[in-house]
């Protein structure tokens, strides 16, 4: 079985459509940055957050797992994860997704991809938290 060119089953964003330049230093994000709000618009923005962000399986399994688990479940949830991926992997992308779920609670309702999450993780609302955030000082910053 053939598989259908990339372009013809995702619809890359317009200004990838419109070719204009990406520049790669907007990708590189640090959570206390988020948290901060001196990240980017994109990343600040919850609703800017997600619209761009495609949910991965991997993506959708690691938040129906946190929020089972922040909803009281003991099934299926567990209170330690463990991300490995190599540099540029996607672990701080993972984690502002997380952050922004969490700190967002009902209004997430409304942002796209969340019903997804919910289905995944069996439920039909995110659960209202508080949220802190622990962020390692760089090596420059440790010195």
């Amino acid at each position: 079985m053939e598989l259908p060119p990339w372009h013809k089953v995702v619809t890359p964003r317009k200004d990838l459509r419109e070719g204009k330049p990406i520049d790669a230093s907007e990708f590189a994000i640090h959570l206390d940055q988020v948290v901060e709000r001196r990240a980017p618009e994109d990343y600040q923005n919850p609703e800017r957050f997600f619209e761009k962000t495609y949910l991965t399986e991997g993506l959708l399994e690691l938040c129906a797992e946190v929020l089972r688990c922040l909803s009281g479940e003991v099934v299926g949830a567990s209170p330690v994860i463990n991300l490995t991926t190599p540099f540029g992997g996607g672990k701080t992308h993972a984690l502002t997704l997380l952050y922004h779920l969490a700190k967002s609670g009902e209004k997430a309702l409304s942002y796209q991809g969340v019903d997804k999450i919910l289905k995944k993780a069996g439920l039909e609302t995110v659960p209202e938290i508080k949220v802190v955030v622990f962020v390692r000082p760089s090596k420059k910053e440790r010195a």
